[in-house]
């Protein structure tokens, strides 16, 4: 391979084969560049990467093992969808054929926007991507031409065709020969520490960490085999508290997380006339969410300096309701403007932010960028989240060994099986013990920790009348069911 010397290089000096050498050349040094002053900062790698290396292990596991899935389940399950979509399609077309003779394909965004600012005649919509400005008639626009009532049915039409046909697309996802469905876990994929996934190396099955709930029944434990998850409860929210601690001696966050439900306590310190306890939280506030859908959302999203524009947009909340919320939110817990201008200090002083488990991020994005200092808040409670769900799963693989068999891992929860036969209360007591990592504030000697709720059964989905195999809470007892699903159905 020749030697360039890029300083010199003039534009359209080199040829096309040398100009792709060259490329790849400066990709590569550039790297190993940076990599040799970043040893100079360490005596040996970091702790941190020599756990994700470990992690690789139980990555591989997984990916090779894969979720079982229960084939008839899949199969009425895009039967039912593909009616329910044909029937909206039905109503979509004959409201179509009335306004402009002819039908309308609610996945053709083209055709859309003819009909919505053609044929209708509504006020263009338009938004920003990357800087250029386009036409739009994504969900975004299509809730806003929803105010008009002419166009009401038909987009509450295209937009739930467009769910439901996302929802088929997963459960249509190609399956290998064995029956199970395979991802690919990426454990280096994101700065925060979280792993992401995705379709696997032979362009099969999909990512797993972003199957919603209603999909979930056709994911099963094996014949002779018990599934359980286990999830952190409210860690995001709790690590917010322990931090607002250890900066300020202020623990009435981490406060209102151990004392019950965070989010019926958020609420009701916003809405004292309304809300007294859990019931109360769930009646309705505005369209689809109750008031604790809102103080969930809201508190999350507020939590990580988001403003009130950006929730109520996010939320479809009205802007005034917003920023009633946001005020009472941040007045109920006054150590959030003391934590964001922290974390903007530590970004002006140092570019860098260190989470409670002493893992330290550099940012090299502006640090007086307003993106670069909200990436900074959320940073150490999700870094230090994801960092706890990964050493529970490292521990079960290690501590569990062939008692049990991982299945996924979803951001704040893990999935495993066992054996039907095996002691159910001896395994996932041991299981649940593997996720509690402690940690001692000095000053004031509280110790912290982030519990895990184990639930079991023989599928994905929530337990019901419904789907009486699904996964149920552990109440620290034997689970007295029986798997109703036929075993010949699932081989």
């Amino acid at each position: 391979m020749p030697i360039v010397e890029t300083h010199k290089l003039a534009p359209k000096s080199l040829s096309a084969g040398d100009n792709l050498q060259a490329y790849c050349g400066l990709d590569c040094m550039i790297t190993f560049e940076v990599l040799e002053e970043l040893e100079k900062l360490f005596n040996r790698p970091p702790e941190v990467y020599d756990f994700k290396l470990a992690l690789q292990a139980p990555a591989l596991e997984m990916m090779l093992r894969g979720f079982k899935i229960d084939g008839m389940e899949r199969r009425n399950g895009i039967e039912l969808l593909s009616q329910q979509i044909a029937e909206l399609e039905e109503t979509l077309n004959s409201f179509a054929q009335a306004y402009c003779g002819r039908n309308l394909n609610a996945r053709s965004h083209d055709q859309c926007k003819k009909f919505f600012y053609e044929t209708l005649k509504l006020p263009e919509v338009w938004i920003s991507q990357k800087g250029v400005r386009k036409l739009s008639i994504n969900r975004e626009a299509l809730e806003k031409l929803e105010v008009y009532f002419h166009a009401q049915i038909i987009v509450a039409c295209i937009l739930a065709i467009r769910d439901l046909s996302k929802r088929r697309s997963v459960l249509e996802t190609e399956v290998d020969a064995d029956g199970r469905m395979r991802t690919s876990y990426n454990i280096a994929g994101t700065e925060s520490e979280r792993w992401s996934s995705s379709a696997n190396a032979f362009g099969t099955g999909t990512n797993l960490q972003n199957i919603t709930p209603e999909l979930r029944k056709m994911f099963i434990s094996d014949p002779g085999w018990k599934l359980c998850g286990i999830d952190l409860e409210q860690a995001e929210s709790r690590e917010v508290g322990f931090l607002f601690g250890s900066l300020f001696g202020d623990w009435s966050f981490l406060d209102a997380c151990e004392g019950g439900d965070l989010h019926t306590t958020t609420a009701r310190l916003i809405w004292p006339d309304l809300i007294t306890d859990r019931k109360s939280a769930e009646q309705p506030f505005y369209r689809h969410m109750s008031y604790r859908d809102m103080a969930k959302r809201g508190g999350h999203l507020t939590s990580y300096m988001g403003t009130a524009w950006t929730a109520s947009r996010s939320l479809k909340v009205p802007l005034p309701i917003m920023e009633r919320f946001q005020n009472a939110f941040v007045s109920a817990y006054p150590s959030f403007p003391r934590w964001w201008r922290h974390c903007a200090q530590c970004l002006q002083t140092e570019q860098r932010i260190t989470t409670p488990f002493g893992n330290t991020r550099i940012f090299f994005g502006r640090a007086n960028d307003d993106s670069t200092l909200r990436e900074a808040i959320a940073h150490s409670p999700q870094s230090a989240t994801a960092l706890r769900l990964n050493l529970a799963l490292y521990r079960v693989w290690k501590r569990l060994g062939t008692r049990v068999q991982l299945i996924a891992q979803v951001h704040d929860a893990l999935y495993f099986q066992y054996r039907e036969s095996d002691d159910e209360v001896e395994v996932l007591q041991e299981a649940l013990a593997c996720i509690s990592t402690p940690m001692v504030e000095p000053r004031s000697g509280r110790v912290f920790d982030v519990p895990g709720e184990a639930k079991l059964g023989w599928n994905w989905g929530s337990f019901g009348p419904a789907n009486p195999d699904g996964l149920a809470k552990f109440k620290g007892k034997a689970d007295t069911r029986t798997r109703t699903t036929a075993l010949s159905r699932v081989m």
